[in-house]
């Protein structure tokens, strides 16, 4: 343990991530069986105590008691009420309107379908029918008969039913008390029409499920269901609390269920620890299998560097372990090692040319110089008007060689730059002194931009003779109409300048060839305008890179170094406008 370190870079090590896998795994299925253990057990508890059933039992007794209770003081309530003898005795009375708002009022109960009035004949008279009023009498008195239903009284008050669902019809009992006498010595009586599912359902919370079932027993010997339907009991009956004479609560009771959870628990038991070892070792089994492909595509990624394939490069993904740390590295080294090798072997390359262009250089720039003299004194004392011709057309010829022998010496001996202190106003100026010219003689719009009040830390002839190469060939690559736009920004510690036109373009396949001494796509190049700028540029610590497509024009930029007083001004060239676009 003294060797071993826990850091903020190992908390998604690999190993790290495999050990705390196996250990949440573990750890999730002891809880798994701990739960489904003291879940069985406390189930087993109580069914073998039946502490809990008697509390509940005892609990729906009341419930159906408080029920019955508040329908009896309903009941009661209606029968003294004193407007409800002129709702019998004078229906258009105010009394008797008054009789029918309280009635519409108690029946819009939900437990209730409505308010009946029998006469001593027990014929049904008239009724007051609630929301969840259907079936008959409601809709029909057909099937309507209560002559044939058992009948209970219990505080004064007559229960008859119930009455059970059939045919689509709901189930029911009545509750019937008579009416305060009206003087006329009629005997009107009535009636609630109590939904009896309402009564039922209160039987749902008592029992244990699949071991007991608490039902209701009614006159008759009828046993109902907690949904108010009669049910055939198979079992053992244990009799429970009477809440009516005749109605009373019973249980019945399976006992053969009680052990039944045990069983189940060991079986359940057995398959989870089953389920467990077979997902540890799948688990493993897919690691395994996934660190080998990651390991192999490192040993492919060596083999192919080892090989002489410097472009290969491995999928680095989004992982934050080891493996994707090596790979990460592996790229790297693999770029700086393509790069080491392209900056030696194009060093190698520009030093052999370099040596060969100056000797080819110095051999032929003496002959030149001679033939330049002679060619100029032979014009001179030239009468002949053709000959003269002739001898002007060497003397161009002569000078274009000499301008290519003096590329050559700049390339083979590029000068050692200068660097100090100068400003793009001044380079763009005098850029386009020489450029414009060249552009109007061409047809082409030239024009500077950008933050003029820039400065950068480079030797000024160089990046002016960059910028002249880099813009003659720009305004060469555009037709009649094009345009040339030289544009300078700050970009953190840099400025770039950005060479831009909308000629003829490069194609893909030559932008990493362009650069490449003696190279052109010119009838009359020489091919050492960019690879000399180039070298001007990594002189004087900058960079250059070339956007291009055929037909869309091309976009070269060259990022130098911006020098120190220009960050202290950069807070300064925020707040302050930039220069407008502005042809010169």
């Amino acid at each position: 343990m003294a060797g071993f370190h826990w850091s903020r870079n190992q908390r998604l090590s690999l190993v790290g991530r495999y050990t705390l896998l196996s250990v949440g795994v573990v750890v999730c299925a002891l809880l798994a069986l701990s739960f489904f253990y003291q879940r069985f057990s406390n189930e087993l508890i109580d069914r073998l105590t039946g502490e809990r059933l008697s509390a509940q039992v005892a609990a729906t007794s009341n419930k159906l008691s408080a029920f019955l209770d508040a329908r009896i003081y309903q009941l009661v309530t209606l029968s003294n009420h004193p407007a409800l003898p002129a709702f019998i005795e004078a229906p258009n009375s105010p009394q008797a309107e008054e009789a029918l708002t309280l009635l519409r009022v108690e029946a819009d109960s939900p437990d209730l379908y409505g308010v009946l009035f029998f006469d001593w004949y027990d014929n049904l008279d008239r009724l007051v029918a609630g929301q969840a009023a259907s079936g008959p009498p409601y809709w029909s008195k057909n099937g309507w008969d209560i002559s044939g239903l058992p009948r209970v009284e219990h505080e004064g008050i007559e229960f008859i039913g119930p009455k059970l669902p059939e045919n689509g019809n709901s189930g029911w009992i009545l509750m019937r008390a008579h009416i305060r006498d009206t003087g006329l010595g009629q005997n009107t009586s009535v009636a609630l029409h109590v939904r009896l599912a309402s009564l039922t359902e209160l039987l749902a919370s008592a029992g244990v499920s699949g071991v007991i079932d608490p039902l209701l027993r009614t006159p008759g010997g009828i046993v109902l269901d907690a949904t108010g339907r009669p049910t055939e009991v198979t079992s053992e009956l244990i009799e429970g609390p009477s809440i009516l004479p005749g109605w009373n609560l019973v249980m019945s009771v399976r006992p053969g269920t009680i052990l039944q959870p045990i069983d189940e628990t060991r079986f359940w038991l057995a398959v989870t620890a089953a389920v467990i070892i077979v997902v540890i070792l799948a688990i493993f089994f897919a690691l395994s299998r996934s660190l080998r492909r990651r390991v192999d595509t490192l040993v492919q990624g060596a083999h192919s560097i080892a090989s002489g394939d410097l472009y290969y490069r491995l999928p680095e993904g989004r992982r934050r372990d080891e493996i994707s740390t090596v790979a990460k590295a592996f790229n790297t080294m693999a770029w700086q090692l393509k790069d080491l090798i392209d900056r030696t072997v194009r060093a190698e390359k520009l030093a052999v040319l370099g040596q060969f262009a100056t000797g080819v250089a110095h051999e032929v720039r003496n002959p030149l110089a001679t033939m330049k003299t002679t060619v100029q004194a032979l014009v001179r004392k030239e009468p002949d008007g053709e000959r003269k011709t002739l001898l002007d057309d060497m003397g161009h010829q002569i000078d274009r060689l000499s301008r290519v022998v003096n590329d050559l010496l700049a390339y083979g001996r590029p000068g050692e730059a200068c660097p100090q202190e100068t400003e793009i106003r001044d380079l763009f100026r005098q850029s386009s002194r020489v450029l414009t010219p060249v552009a109007e003689e061409a047809q082409v719009r030239f024009y500077t931009s950008g933050d003029s009040r820039l400065t950068i830390f480079v030797d000024p002839d160089q990046v002016l003779q960059i910028l002249l190469n880099i813009g003659i060939n720009a305004i060469q690559a555009c037709q009649p109409g094009g345009t040339v736009s030289l544009r300078a920004e700050r970009h953190k510690d840099q400025v770039e300048i950005r060479v831009t036109d909308d000629g003829s373009g490069i194609p893909k396949e030559h932008l990493l060839d362009v650069v490449q001494p003696f190279f052109t796509m010119k009838s009359k190049g020489t091919g050492l305008g960019l690879t000399i700028s180039q070298q001007l540029v990594e002189s004087n610590n900058g960079s250059i890179n070339i956007e291009s497509a055929p037909q869309e024009g091309t976009t070269i930029t060259l990022k130098f170094p911006a020098t120190k007083s220009e960050t202290s001004k950069e807070e300064t060239s925020k707040n302050a406008p930039p220069d407008q676009d502005s042809d010169r």
